[in-house]
């Protein structure tokens, strides 16, 4: 099988951890850079030995490119979006796939028009733990599940120093944490039909919420999304009609039903590129990246296109309008 061609749009922070993942990836071949700081783009770029640019429409014009993977922040993602699906070309976009939920329809509509793959880069579903609990939930051992809980934390504050523009976003933990909680109940429960949310800011060095607060109401199941400094024992617990699944993030996952309480071990993947800090956030790129190239090559259906990434953040903006409501929303 060929090696796709693929141009990374953004080489910052988690442009990096991106482009470290592709090279772990024999079926892809990274071909360009490009980032608005060209200077940036260019230092990356000779340890790659690869062509840098300071434009996007300069780099479509110039290279032959399979796709690209757009790791900009995402004011940039629709302008970029477009512009790739009118040179014909197809695009993997960083999650959130928008700031407003009208800007994601016109997303999605441009690759449509253009007949272009349009995939989001939504990584937390596969990290090798949240794979396991979607597997168990799906072979019915605990049976129908009727309860559930998804909590994380944000980590060590000076992680977000890495990205300063998360401390003046007018919501950072919706837009930055938010997506993945969302994606992850939808993941594991399908899609629900309504939902309350709550948001206060904690932590003074941030504009925008920090804690956040998500029921999903589905037809016989009630589920919990949390956001806050501090987690529980578990970030995922699912109480079926048969038992539990508990995700312990030391590594632990418990499946207890009337047959007794069975554990696994489940230790993230290493690259010599990943931080430990964010456990299994950055060897779960390696994942997505993998399952979205297959996806390209026609091997498999991808799970995050930009259509089914809509639900997703339509969640997120029914959050938003029913924090500001405090009320319950009806997911149309």
């Amino acid at each position: 099988m060929d090696a796709l061609k693929v141009a990374l749009i953004g080489t910052g922070f988690w442009g990096r951890f991106q482009l470290a993942a592709w090279q772990e990836i024999p079926e892809a071949r990274v071909v360009a850079l490009c980032d608005a700081n060209r200077a940036r783009a260019e230092e990356t770029a000779i340890r790659f030995r690869v062509p840098a640019y300071g434009d996007a429409a300069e780099m479509l014009r110039s290279e032959s490119i399979d796709f690209v993977d757009i790791a900009t922040s995402p004011e940039a993602h629709e302008p970029l979006v477009s512009l790739a699906a009118s040179h014909g070309v197809a695009v993997i976009c960083q999650k959130p796939m928008a700031l407003e939920y009208a800007a994601c329809e016109r997303m999605v509509e441009a690759c449509r028009r253009a007949g272009v793959r349009f995939l989001i880069h939504e990584n937390f579903r596969w990290q090798t733990p949240m794979r396991r609990v979607g597997q168990i939930l799906k072979s019915g051992k605990i049976g129908r599940p009727i309860r559930a809980h998804i909590q994380f934390s944000h980590g060590q504050i000076e992680l977000f120093d890495n990205q300063p523009s998360l401390y003046t976003d007018p919501h950072f933990a919706m837009f930055d944490m938010g997506p993945h909680l969302m994606d992850l109940a939808r993941f594991f429960f399908g899609e629900p039909l309504s939902v309350y949310a709550r948001e206060f800011r904690a932590h003074p060095r941030f504009a925008g919420e920090d804690i956040v607060s998500v029921t999903l109401g589905f037809e016989r199941l009630h589920c919990h999304c949390e956001l806050s400094w501090r987690t529980t024992d578990y970030e995922v617990f699912v109480e079926g009609m048969a038992g539990t699944v508990t995700w312990r993030p030391r590594g632990e996952l418990t499946i207890e039903t009337d047959s007794g309480a069975f554990k696994e071990t489940i230790d993230p993947a290493t690259y010599s590129w990943s931080d430990p800090r964010y456990g299994y956030s950055h060897p779960s790129i390696v994942t997505t990246n993998s399952h979205l190239l297959s996806a390209l090559h026609g091997q498999c259906e991808a799970e995050t296109t930009g259509e089914d990434n809509l639900r997703t953040m339509r969640l997120v903006d029914l959050a938003l309008k029913s924090a500001a409501a405090n009320q319950a929303l009806a997911v149309s």
